[in-house]
């Protein structure tokens, strides 16, 4: 259900091959992180990003404060690929951009509830690059 659920947020595009589950994901997270701890959730290769939607959506469910820093290196898309011709140049660009969606999707959820607790949703992009030493 994680292509189907990606292909959904990305409005029937196919752009990442056999993204994980998110339920999978929350499931583990709440079996390994607190909710009252301020637990931060590492992930090396995080792909499309399914570990930051997770620790997002569980946060919204459970009204935890779990933050996520996400690791990707930009590694560029196959130009014959739908990713690449919606303009995704590399998969950092579609984690980024699925971090952004889903964040709105939580967001109207907890609207469309009534609940006056809006989990946060922002997050901040720092790129490393390499520098010509003299």
């Amino acid at each position: 259900n994680g292509t189907q659920l990606l292909k959904k947020m990305f409005q029937g595009l196919n752009v990442f091959d056999n993204p994980k589950p998110v339920e999978l994901i929350k499931r583990i997270l709440q079996l390994t992180t607190s909710k009252n701890e301020n637990d931060i959730v590492l992930d090396f290769f995080s792909g499309s990003a399914t570990t930051a939607h997770a620790v997002m959506q569980l946060n919204a469910e459970d009204g935890g404060n779990r933050k996520f820093i996400m690791v990707q290196l930009p590694e560029p898309c196959d130009e014959d690929t739908e990713a690449y011709k919606a303009g995704y140049k590399n998969i950092c660009e579609i984690g980024k951009e699925r971090i952004r969606r889903a964040g709105e999707i939580i967001k109207a959820e907890v609207e469309e509830n009534n609940s006056d607790k809006i989990p946060d949703i922002g997050f901040r992009v720092l790129k490393v690059e390499d520098i010509d030493q003299p």
